[in-house]
């Protein structure tokens, strides 16, 4: 071994191992990104493999030739594990501990009935496999856009080009090497290196993208009912109007309130309240379309947009949540409650020119379905009945 390949590797090991230090850190100030525990443990362990491979010549005669190249095979699996954490969330243990229990056991019968060597380049060759696994599993993920994905899958691919390299080295040459020599400017070496440092980088860019992502998510959706809130609402509704505009398309807006919410919180308490909110909001999530949205505007007052639809559909709508609602919520934590809702309906061009013009209509109904008794749908103006009871719609 050279001084510049001794030079390459005792770095590795120790940017290895800074980066798992560094990844625990990252963890330990977001306790919810255990993939960085994961690839913390990956850096960790791969500082501590490779540092024996380096020092194979000094280290007592009881530690054997496979001690260093058994750690690098076990990282490469939590490798995989951390990938899969990433992007799935979760990875279910026993098939991978079983996996992992087969192919040490296929090493060790190798090594056994062929050679040491053998079985030692068999386990570098299915490292280089589980490394590459890892690099699909983020392209796999490649539809949340995170900055960092591509470089780590390059990263991934590069490594796993350049371990299965090395499984060649050690299956063709005579004897053992701890560390391979191969040439092509040391690019095991110089790949190993880039990867110890650019991986731990990536990953924390891609866990601070994807937390960054969720806190301006999270700033756009209410937090009880899991809808849109106001701004949210009214920024998607105005895009899905401007986008009915250019294209001559229908586009309707339902406005909603429950009826007499406030004495449903004094006469049940504020969590039945809550739990009434949340029902409604089921509701809706459960009858609209993927294309619609729904959003709570403030207190028991909600709103949906509905691009593609007419009069008649917004009220067929209108009219199935109401009911859905006014069944779902007859009775919540077993107590009576009765819970209603009214709705205003209105519809583009004909009660309005603008969003602002259709949400006052949309109000505008709502509050005379409210005055005429509550728990009803109401079409705004143009239309002469109330599309429910069949009452003269008041002025």
């Amino acid at each position: 071994m050279t001084f510049d390949v001794a030079t390459l590797t005792f770095a590795r090991g120790l940017v290895s191992f800074v980066g798992g230090l560094v990844l625990f850190m990252y963890w330990w100030q977001d306790r919810k990104a255990w993939a960085a525990v994961w690839w913390a443990a990956v850096n960790c362990g791969m500082g501590v493999g490779i540092t024996v491979l380096a020092l194979h010549s000094i280290l007592p005669a009881y530690v054997p030739d496979f001690a260093g190249p058994l750690v690098l095979d076990v990282c490469a699996v939590l490798t995989w594990v951390a990938a899969r954490i990433f992007n799935r969330g979760s990875v279910k243990a026993y098939p991978v501990l079983a996996a992992a229990g087969v192919w040490i056991v296929l090493l060790i019968v190798t090594g056994a009935v062929a050679n040491e060597q053998l079985g030692i380049a068999l386990g570098v060759a299915i490292s280089a496999c589980l490394y590459a696994a890892g690099a699909i599993e983020f392209w796999l993920a490649r539809g949340e856009e995170l900055r960092g994905r591509w470089p780590m899958i390059s990263l991934l691919g590069l490594e796993a080009t350049a371990i299965f390299l090395a499984a060649v080295e050690y299956s063709t040459s005579p004897g053992f090497k701890p560390t391979p020599s191969i040439g092509w400017f040391g690019i095991i070496h110089f790949v190993g290196l880039v990867y110890a440092a650019g991986s731990a980088i990536f990953l924390v860019m891609m866990l601070k993208g994807r937390s960054e992502a969720e806190h301006k998510a999270a700033a756009l959706i209410d937090p009880l009912t899991g809808l849109a809130n106001r701004r949210a609402f009214r920024d998607r509704a105005e895009r899905m109007f401007e986008r009915s505009e250019r294209d001559g398309s229908l586009f309707s807006l339902l406005a909603f309130d429950l009826d007499r919410f406030k004495k449903i919180n004094d006469t049940f308490g504020h969590p039945t309240g809550d739990h009434v909110l949340r029902i409604f909001a089921d509701v809706l999530s459960s009858t609209l379309r993927s294309a619609d949205i729904a959003g709570r505007i403030g207190g028991e007052e909600f709103s949906v947009a509905l691009p593609g639809c007419g009069v008649e559909a917004a009220l067929a709508i209108a009219r199935r949540i109401r009911a859905a609602f006014q069944d779902d919520a007859r009775f919540v934590n077993g107590q009576r409650v009765e819970a209603t809702v009214s709705v205003g309906v209105a519809s583009a061009p004909e009660h309005g020119g603008s969003l602002a013009e259709i949400i006052a209509s949309a109000d505008g109904a709502l509050y005379r379905a409210k005055a005429l008794g509550r728990n009803r749908v109401m079409l705004a103006q143009n239309d002469s009945r109330d599309p429910d009871s069949g009452v003269a719609r008041i002025a």
